[in-house]
């Protein structure tokens, strides 16, 4: 019979979770995940089997953290254009105590080139929907409440503000002026269809 667990599973996923977001998947080590979420060798891999296995864990609790916050977001009730713009300002956010982006996991994994798991793959392509469809939500209600025409095509709509997102992030990976990122955000502000 094994040792039992003795660490907290959600509070060392949350610590990897936090390496591979600033490192990368490809730039982080087993042995910095070891490291970062404090145990043992053993405890690792006999508990998350190893690299892909953690990194499926930190996507899945994204996905349940992170893009459910994203999804609330687009269902509150507030004008539709003061909604794109507060998401909008939630890409472009400074980390905590830095002069940096927080940058975005589910970006990250979807452009890490040595990701080729299945699992990892179908979990970023149902995210990638996720959004869109909150996007879809969002466009739906401003439609219902008359905010945008109801004419409006709302797929077509909901992928140009996710691909205006997807565009920032990577705009930020440059550090860009802060003048440069507000006229972008600006600008999508202005083509919203009234």
């Amino acid at each position: 019979m094994g040792r039992p667990q003795v660490f907290d599973e959600e509070k060392v996923i949350d610590k990897a979770l936090e390496i591979f977001w600033h490192k990368g998947f490809n730039g982080t080590s087993t042995r910095d995940l070891i490291e970062a979420m404090g145990i043992s060798n053993g405890s690792f891999f006999n508990s998350f089997g190893g690299k892909k296995d953690i990194y499926f864990k930190c996507l899945k609790k994204y996905n349940a953290v992170y893009i459910t916050a994203l999804e609330n977001l687009l269902n509150k009730p507030m004008p539709f254009k003061t909604k794109i713009k507060n998401v909008l300002l939630e890409v472009i956010k400074k980390a905590p105590g830095k002069n940096s982006y927080e940058g975005c996991f589910f970006f990250n994994t979807s452009i890490e080139a040595s990701i080729d798991d299945k699992e990892i793959l179908g979990l970023t392509n149902g995210i990638h929907r996720r959004v869109e469809n909150g996007f879809v939500s969002a466009i739906e209600m401003a439609m219902k409440n008359g905010e945008i025409s109801k004419d409006t095509r709302s797929l077509p709509l909901a992928r140009f503000l996710f691909n205006t997102m997807t565009g920032l992030r990577v705009l930020l990976l440059n550090s860009p002026p802060q003048a440069t990122v507000d006229s972008i955000i600006n600008s999508t502000l202005e083509l919203l269809p009234l």
